[in-house]
């Protein structure tokens, strides 16, 4: 690989491959979603369940010095958890008192829901600037608890944060959520790791009930390693010709809902073999050109099935897409601009949907990738330097945001 630096920011990271065979084996970050989560848990027990192992993500380490420093100017950077998460907990910490803001992309992230919500169950936030977006001014108090709809078709994130507050309530939280739940495996993942804590959790069909209970019994969880980290390496074994590649320490039961993607990875010609270690990437014909693939349940997955699919020639149609243009970046917009230079046509055929023709993908010259100040995108547009000269990735550090080792993991294999 070769770098280029301006002044202290690393500029570009310029990959070569020197053969499309890849092999190794690779140690993934621990589960920057799970690690999140249960930094939430054990504040409001104050230390009773902990986490082993977690995320070395610049998005879980600043949340984790939010929580032991409670500053009354807090600062979330990116992080859409980072900050949603320690919003609900600031909300219900009672006695604090301050500011809570974030990265300038984040500050133009709607927020309007989750305030509504912890509002109705007694909370006193305030928007410091414009209406329904950060900074927020925090007073925290216990809140009230009650039966609370709330929009879930922006972020099921909003949802998590309230639930994962919930036992410091004065009442049980009852939430209706309303509309199509985006992601829903990640608020699935909530409500488990809460059962395994011990916290008191009903679910119907139209409602999460949590109780105002906090655990007697100290629990330590070991973090699972990352799905969505995975899935750049399904991708990287997709578009090698050959490829022996090892995930230590993951495995197929999984609470992420990315781990799905071991099953759509199958039409791109992966198969999972999972083994005592972890699991054992093996690559295999693809039997398919033309795909249907619904992302409202992973959407953050979007962007490496876009290039997988692009690189291998495929036609897919894609569709789930609605939350994608509030994230990080317009994270839409950016695929395509950049899949665009490489001679895919796309079309969008109705709202949060996309379908990319592959037929006319050039492969023989170098790409430079613009990365939006998204970490998705430097990740999901790695894998095609085994099919090109060479590739640029612009601002290679946004990776620290959820799989910082991800550039020295990515040599050992080229």
């Amino acid at each position: 690989m070769h770098y280029e630096f301006t002044g202290s920011m690393q500029r570009t990271i310029e990959l070569v491959s020197s053969s499309s065979s890849i092999s190794g084996t690779i140690d993934l970050p621990a589960s920057k979603s799970i690690s999140n989560r249960l930094l939430i848990l054990e504040a409001i027990t104050k230390g009773k369940i902990r986490g082993t192992g977690y995320s070395d993500a610049s998005d879980t380490q600043i949340l984790k010095e939010l929580i032991n420093q409670l500053p009354t100017s807090a600062n979330a950077g990116a992080g859409g958890t980072t900050f949603r998460f320690f919003l609900a907990y600031l909300a219900s910490l009672d006695g604090y008192e301050g500011v809570l803001s974030g990265s300038e992309r984040l500050m133009e992230r709607p927020v309007a829901p989750l305030v509504d919500a912890l509002r109705l169950l007694g909370a006193d936030i305030q928007y410091q600037h414009k209406e329904g977006f950060a900074p927020l001014i925090i007073r925290g108090k216990q809140l009230k608890g009650g039966k609370i709809p709330i929009d879930a078709s922006m972020s099921s994130q909003f949802l998590s944060a309230l639930l994962l507050v919930a036992p410091l309530m004065e009442n049980d939280l009852i939430l209706e959520p309303q509309g199509q739940i985006i992601s829903q495996p990640y608020l699935q993942m909530t409500i488990d790791l809460m059962l395994q804590c011990g916290f008191h959790i009903k679910q119907s069909e139209t409602s999460i009930r949590v109780q105002p209970f906090i655990p007697a019994k100290s629990l330590e969880i070991a973090i699972e390693k990352d799905w969505s980290a995975a899935s750049y390496w399904y991708s990287m074994v997709a578009l090698s010709h050959n490829a022996d590649i090892t995930l230590s320490g993951l495995h197929l039961n999984s609470i992420q809902g990315d781990s799905h993607c071991a099953e759509i990875f199958k039409e791109f010609g992966v198969e999972t073999i999972e083994t005592v270690s972890g699991i054992r990437l093996e690559k295999t014909p693809v039997k398919q050109t033309d795909l249907f693939i619904d992302c409202i349940k992973t959407p953050d997955l979007f962007q490496t099935y876009a290039v997988t699919a692009a690189a291998l020639k495929l036609n897919v149609h894609f569709s789930g897409l609605q939350s994608l243009r509030l994230k990080e970046t317009d994270r839409i917009a950016a695929v395509c601009n950049e899949l665009s230079k490489m001679g895919v046509v796309l079309e969008y055929p109705v709202a949060h949907e996309v379908i990319i023709n592959s037929q006319n993908f050039r492969f023989d010259q170098p790409y430079s990738i613009e990365t939006y100040e998204d970490h998705r995108m430097a990740m999901a547009f790695t894998p095609l330097v085994l099919k090109i000269p060479s590739l640029i990735i612009q601002y290679p550090n946004v990776v620290k945001k959820s799989y910082p080792t991800f550039w020295s993991d990515i040599q050992k294999v080229l």
